[in-house]
């Protein structure tokens, strides 16, 4: 018996729910290529806007994974106690030439039932606009928009904004699915409002960890922390969305590291899972792993990918009701 992985989110027919997250694990055609090539149903290329700011900003850089008690090592695999620290930015690229290639590799994608979908991070609205535009005048047929970058606190004013206010000029300019990225402070029925086909849920945080021995901060600064432990917390998220508008369209993210994580995503009320973190560390290996092990859950559980999707949340109790069923 086969597993049927199929899923729709924002109105198109993904193969599977395994989706490439926007990251340095999909900032070149060859990460991009690498990931279709590992079955994902989606690749989100690493963001992009016209700041020169934001893409010094990836000139600085820096990467490491927190053990259990907060020590740093190199960048590379993670346990499920580990924690990816970092500061990064945009990708340094000419915009008008990133179109242009993005665009060839969602046709040489949609070959295969995938997609290639490019981010936008908003510096100027109307050169966000303009360029939305452009990419879908180039044929792409997915966008992100992400309005949570948890990197935009730290960043040069004016290089990364945030903000469910961005959502309307980008819905404006373009005609193409729109998937917008939150994070925990934005409203999900403002983006939905907005224009969103889709809701990313949700960006990573912000953190700070003094090193021990130096007394100085890991990596010299504030930076975005993520991993495994976090996936409680956005799964709270994606199904508390999912319950207040049961018709839309989630892609859950932050925390799924493996095949089980997207089943469990999946159980909270997401359509589709972007993995990243557990991508940059692991390899692009990783999403083929995923997809073995989703596929055999939900062959042992005799369901398809789209009957798990808010099963779980679904089935959400208020304290008082637990009361109540067990008799206390």
């Amino acid at each position: 018996m086969s597993a049927d992985l199929s899923v729709v989110v924002a109105g198109l027919e993904l193969a599977n729910p395994v989706i490439a997250g926007s990251g340095e694990s999909s900032a070149s055609i060859e990460d991009i290529r690498a990931c279709l090539d590992a079955g994902a149903a989606a690749v989100v290329a690493k963001s992009v806007n016209e700041s020169l700011a934001a893409r010094a900003q990836l000139r600085a850089a820096e990467y490491v994974v927190l053990d259990r008690q907060l020590q740093a090592r190199p960048l590379g695999p993670m346990s499920r106690g580990d924690s990816l620290f970092c500061r990064s930015g945009l990708l340094d690229v000419r915009l008008d030439e990133w179109i242009e290639t993005l665009a060839r590799l969602d046709r040489d994608a949609s070959k295969r039932d995938a997609y290639v979908v490019p981010s936008l991070i908003v510096a100027d609205p109307d050169d966000a606009a303009r360029h939305a535009r452009a990419f879908e005048e180039a044929g792409v047929r997915w966008l992100e928009l992400n309005v949570g970058a948890p990197h935009a606190e730290e960043a040069t004013p004016g290089a990364l904004r945030t903000g469910v206010e961005l959502v309307a000029p980008i819905r404006a300019a373009v005609s193409i699915p729109l998937t917008v990225k939150l994070s925990v402070r934005e409203s999900v029925a403002d983006a939905l409002a907005a224009g969103a086909d889709a809701l990313c849920l949700t960006t990573r945080a912000m953190g700070f960890v003094p090193d021990l021995a130096t007394r100085r901060p890991v990596l010299g600064t504030f930076a975005a922390i993520g991993g495994a432990w976090a996936l409680p917390l956005s799964l709270r998220e994606v199904a508390k969305a999912h319950l207040a508008h049961p018709e839309a369209s989630i892609i859950g993210t932050n925390g799924a590291w493996d095949g089980h994580d997207v089943a469990r995503f999946l159980l909270a009320g997401a359509s589709a899972v972007a993995m990243t973190s557990a991508v940059i560390t692991g390899g692009h290996a990783v999403l083929r792993r995923t997809l073995d092990e989703l596929a055999l859950y939900c062959v042992e559980q005799g369901v398809s990918a789209r009957d798990l999707v808010g099963e779980a949340a679904r089935h959400v109790q208020l304290y008082e009701e637990v009361a109540i069923d067990r008799g206390l």
